[in-house]
């Protein structure tokens, strides 16, 4: 067994990318061992004629884009980004930066009604949601896989996206707490809920 290629086709398995932690659960190998490995990998991706690289970005390792090689599928990774109106690039911003955040939470950040931008991203495939633990057990909403797909060209263009469509001013006391991990509840029990609410359950 090639535990290199392993190792290899884990990272290349997710598009969230996978930590140190993660791998040596998954492969039983010794921590030291991973360590080694994806050192290898990287200098492999690095120095040899591939159009990807693999990099650690946080915690996380993932492939991306050499930039050398961005301008043969901008149009392609940037398609549906121009489709996207600036309001509802300013929310996906808020819930890039702030995962698992409320709709009152968005609001909040942007000081307006966010509901048809929420939906509109949900519907293209960028957001998802899931039922909380709070009070009125409102929605948390995240990026889903596909929108980490479609920014995968480099986690610098990534930061230039938040950075660009982010709200004025720095965090705000709401903004911190939109920031705080919350708990999570089955979407089933809350059906009761949504008929009260006329909500409609994705």
């Amino acid at each position: 067994m090639n535990k290199k290629a392993v190792v290899e086709a884990l990272v290349f398995s997710t598009n969230k990318g996978l930590d140190l932690s993660q791998i040596v659960k998954v492969t039983e190998f010794p921590k030291n061992e991973v360590i080694s490995l994806l050192e290898e990998l990287t200098e492999d991706y690095d120095h040899q004629d591939h159009g990807i690289s693999l990099r650690k970005v946080g915690r996380k390792y993932s492939f991306f884009t050499k930039e050398a090689y961005a301008n043969y599928i901008t149009e392609l990774i940037r398609r549906p980004v121009d489709k996207l109106t600036p309001t509802q690039l300013e929310v996906l911003a808020i819930v890039a930066k702030n995962e698992r955040v409320t709709k009152t939470g968005v609001e909040t950040i942007r000081g307006k009604d966010s509901s048809n931008q929420l939906l509109e991203l949900m519907v293209s495939g960028l957001l998802k949601r899931k039922r909380i633990k709070a009070p009125g057990r409102p929605y948390a909403y995240s990026v889903t896989d596909n929108f980490f797909e479609v920014f995968k060209m480099s986690d610098i263009e990534l930061s230039e996206f938040l950075e660009s469509n982010d709200s004025p001013g720095g965090e705000t006391e709401a903004e911190a707490e939109t920031n705080a991990p919350v708990p999570e509840v089955d979407d089933q029990k809350s059906e009761s809920q949504e008929e009260k609410t006329g909500e409609t359950k994705e």
